[in-house]
This record gives structure tokens, C-alpha cells and sequence, in this order.
């Protein structure tokens, strides 16, 4: 695209700054401009493509979040956000390394729309769980935390059609990993997502080479720059303390408990303040009225980490 005026790289800075802000009208404004850039590999175009996708999924979803009362007004108001992605998982989208966002996008466009098994093939297709551990920008870790949140609730959705206590229990242990993963990446989404703020941005991130996820395999993936945007949304404010609720519903409440442990010892910021409130709340809650003091177990203090660890 052509943007007089402006010095090289500008234009991909008002991207990353408009997303920091959640400024989706900003960005699907501005990504029409990038996808014109003239470009004899089209990378500009796909990356337009999934940022004006991004744009209208998001923007749709602030209006109307992800509930299930929901679904068929997104059935239809979600019909050019798809396009647009579909357009960025093709051989070319490969090529250029955008197919998993948008794979991850689509998953939760159709979990918005109540298309619960289609999200699962798409969070499948995207082998989120065999992702490489690397540092993330803070817009990166709150889409791998919405996946893992919303991948646990297509499970839970999704009963087994089983009598078998092995299945069942496997599908248990799965949806609530599924949240503890969630938790631990939307504790460290804030916490990044506050350094982002301190520190500002002094170099554009925003190409098909800024690499946000690696698969196993090193494809590079994510063109998503860093976000200034604290809002958790209703996915995750959800799937927060799932993991320990299921915990507690199937009466083990030494694995709630050490759970909510864990999430407190995660480094504190700003963001994390009212988080951190939530979840005291909840384990002095369970601690006065679910624990004995014979059952009554002190925490650990000897290896408190500093820093939410999604991996663990």
C-alpha cells in the first residue's frame, strides 16, 4: 500500500498502537490500507486480511460477548470476520507463516457462534498444547489464554457419549488442565501486558518475521504485536477459577487450594491487583468452611515463583 507522508514502518506502528488500544475500528481501518501496499509476495495483503478478520471478531465480541444466548446473532453478524480469515489459511498463508493465528482465530469466531465441535478441529489444527515455550507479547499470550479457556468449555459443552469412569475422568483432567492454562497465561497476559505499558515500544513488531508462537516443527506463526488493552473480556473473567471450582465440585479440595496457591505466588502488577483480590476471596472462603484443622495444610514457601509459569 501507499501512505504519503509517512516514514517507512509507520503505518505497521499505528497498527500495533490502535491494537494496544483496542481501537478495532482504528485497525481494520488501517489494515485496509496496509493489504493495498504494492507487494509481489502478498504478505501484506494476508497480514490485512487477518488484522481486519481480528478486527471484526473483536469488535463484534466487546458488543456481544461469547454466550450462548449469543450464538445465532453471531451466526450472521460474524459472516465477514470468517471471510476474511478464511482468506489467511490457504498455501499462501502458510508460506508467510499466518495460518495458526488465524487458525486460533477461528476457533473462537466459531465457538462465538456455537459451532463447538468446528472450534475444537481448529484449536486441533493448531496443535496449541505442542506450541514452543517462548516469551510472548502481552496481545499474544491473551489469545493462547482465550484458546485454552475456550477449549476447556467446547469440552465441558461436548459431554462423552461414555459410561467409562477412565474416559470420563481423562476428559475431566483435560478440561480443567485446559483451565490452569488459561489462568496461568492470563496472569502472565497482565503481567506483560503492564511492562508493555511501562516501557512503551520503540521498534515496530508488526511483519511476517515478528514471530509471536512457534510450533514444534519452527513454523513461525503469530504476527501479533504487543497489546496495551487490560480488558480480560468475558472468556476469560469466565474461565479464571475454573480449575479450582471443578476441583471443589468433585470434592478435592487439597487440589483447589494448591491451585489457588499458585495462582497468588505469580508476580503481582497493577493488572493483577483485583485478580489477586478475587482469588484470596475465594480460598479463604474454602479454607473457613472446606477445610478442618486436621486437614489444614501451611503453603509452601520455600520455591514461591515470581512469575506465572503456563508450562508447569
Amino acid at each position: 500500500m501507499s501512505y504519503r507522508g509517512k516514514r517507512q514502518g509507520a503505518l505497521e506502528t499505528d497498527i500495533e498502537k490502535a491494537r494496544e488500544e483496542g481501537n478495532w475500528k482504528r485497525v481494520i481501518e488501517l489494515a485496509n490500507q496496509l493489504k493495498e501496499r504494492p507487494d509481489t509476495a502478498r504478505q501484506y495483503e494476508t497480514l490485512g486480511w487477518f488484522l481486519i478478520g481480528e478486527g471484526k471478531l473483536e469488535e463484534y465480541l466487546e458488543e456481544f460477548p461469547a454466550k450462548e444466548e449469543n450464538c445465532r446473532e453471531a451466526r450472521n453478524k460474524l459472516k465477514d470476520a470468517k471471510q476474511c480469515l478464511d482468506r489467511t489459511i490457504g498455501e499462501e498463508a502458510k508460506r508467510l507463516g499466518v495460518h495458526l493465528d488465524s487458525w486460533i482465530l477461528l476457533a473462537k469466531l466459531h465457538f462465538a457462534m456455537g459451532n463447538y465441535s468446528e472450534s475444537l478441529k481448529y484449536y486441533e489444527k493448531a496443535q496449541i498444547e505442542s506450541l514452543e515455550e517462548k516469551h510472548l507479547p502481552a496481545r499474544s499470550l491473551k489469545i493462547m489464554a482465550e484458546a485454552f479457556a475456550i477449549k476447556g468449555q467446547c469440552y465441558e459443552k461436548l459431554p462423552l457419549q461414555t459410561t467409562s469412569k477412565h474416559k470420563l475422568l481423562d476428559r475431566e483432567n483435560k478440561v480443567i488442565r485446559c483451565y490452569e492454562l488459561a489462568g496461568d497465561l492470563t496472569l502472565l497476559y497482565l503481567q506483560e501486558a503492564d511492562r508493555a505499558s511501562r516501557r512503551g515500544h520503540t521498534q515496530s513488531t508488526l511483519s511476517m518475521a515478528s514471530v509471536g508462537t512457534t510450533s514444534g516443527t519452527g513454523t513461525s506463526s503469530s504476527p501479533v504485536p504487543p497489546a496495551h488493552e487490560h480488558k480480560l473480556g468475558h472468556i476469560l473473567e469466565t474461565a479464571l477459577l475454573k480449575a479450582p471450582q471443578l476441583n471443589l465440585r468433585a470434592g478435592r479440595v487439597d487440589k483447589a487450594v494448591a491451585r489457588f496457591r499458585s495462582m497468588l505466588s505469580a508476580e503481582e502488577t497493577r493488572s493483577t491487583s483485583g485478580v489477586r483480590l478475587g482469588v484470596a476471596k475465594q480460598l479463604a472462603e474454602v479454607l473457613l468452611h472446606g477445610v478442618s484443622d486436621s486437614q489444614y495444610r501451611a503453603p509452601d514457601l520455600g520455591d514461591s515463583p515470581r512469575r506465572a509459569n503456563s508450562r508447569q
